[in-house]
C-alpha cells in the first residue's frame, strides 16, 4: 500500500515538474519577429535557450514561405534561387 502511494505521488511530482505555462501571443510574436543578425540561426530545435538577437548557430533558414514564394515546384531550384552558392550534383 506505501509502496503503491509512493510511486504514485513520483509520477505526479515528475508531471508537474514536466508541466509548463504555454508562451502569450505577444511573447510568441515576439520571437517571430525577433531577427537575428545575418549569418545567424536565431533557433534550433535543442532546448539551449538563446537570447534574443544572438546566434544560435551560423548558417541560414528558409522558411516555406521563402521557399513557396520561389514558384519553383523542385526544393533543388527554390533553394538554389534563394541562395545562389547552393549547387546541385
Amino acid at each position: 500500500m506505501k509502496r503503491s502511494f509512493a510511486l504514485t505521488v513520483v509520477a505526479a511530482l515528475m508531471l508537474a515538474a514536466c508541466a509548463a505555462t504555454p508562451p502569450s501571443p505577444d511573447q510568441t510574436k515576439a520571437a517571430v519577429n525577433a531577427k537575428p543578425p545575418a549569418g545567424c540561426v536565431g533557433q534550433t530545435a535543442t532546448r539551449i535557450p538563446v537570447k534574443d538577437n544572438s546566434c544560435a548557430g551560423f548558417g541560414a533558414t528558409y522558411t516555406k514561405q521563402d521557399i513557396d514564394n520561389t514558384g519553383q515546384v523542385d526544393l533543388d531550384r527554390a533553394l538554389q534561387q534563394l541562395d545562389p552558392s547552393i549547387s546541385r550534383r
